[in-house]
């Protein structure tokens, strides 16, 4: 009965691979647990990763990956040790399903989808990304999407400059011409009414 569980716990885990460096660039720093978990001692990655499957104990080899501060340690193969790894592995596949998520073709699993996402030509995803760019020029640069700043502020003072030069015109015109003017334009009446 023991066994039937912990097959089924090791069914939770799917192989997730350890990386050699962190996602800065800088090497990854290996460490083993103690079986009590108050002291770790710093080894080499062959024999952090090493496997010991040793059939005595109930629990399979699980380590604690930490890719921003470059740390992998060997957890001990205990229920404390199970519980680490479980609770590292829940934030990293959240995060890579998340990433997947991010990614996923709207097309998927509709009647527009071929299923050969490698060569597909239609291929849409579902974040749009404002710094990826969204072509080529034709001299071979690339060609951004630039939102229009609704702050434009040379736009602004040369809107500015003509209605301050109509209002301007405006002024020196005598009241008949205003009146005309605003019948003309404003009012929309033809000559003859």
């Amino acid at each position: 009965m023991k066994n039937q569980v912990n097959q089924s716990q090791n069914k939770s885990f799917k192989p997730t691979p350890i990386p050699h460096r962190t996602k800065s660039g800088e090497p990854m720093a290996y460490y083993i647990l103690s079986e009590d978990g108050t002291q770790e001692f710093k080894v080499t990655r062959a024999e952090c990763l090493a496997r010991s499957e040793e059939p005595e104990k109930p629990f399979p080899q699980r380590w604690y990956v930490d890719e921003e501060s470059g740390l992998v340690v060997r957890l001990p193969r205990n229920q404390m040790g199970e519980d680490l790894a479980r609770e590292n592995m829940r934030s990293i596949w959240r995060e890579q399903k998340q990433q997947e998520r991010k990614f996923q073709c709207v097309w998927k699993d509709t009647n527009k989808c071929d299923q050969k996402c490698e060569t597909c030509k239609s291929r849409t995803s579902r974040t749009v990304e404002l710094d990826k760019p969204l072509g080529n020029d034709s001299d071979g640069s690339d060609t951004f999407f630039e939102p229009a700043d609704p702050t434009d502020i040379t736009g602004f003072l040369e809107q500015k400059a003509v209605l301050d030069t109509l209002y301007a015109a405006l002024a020196t015109l005598t009241q008949k011409d205003r009146e005309l003017i605003t019948d003309r334009i404003i009012l929309e009446k033809t000559v003859r009414e």
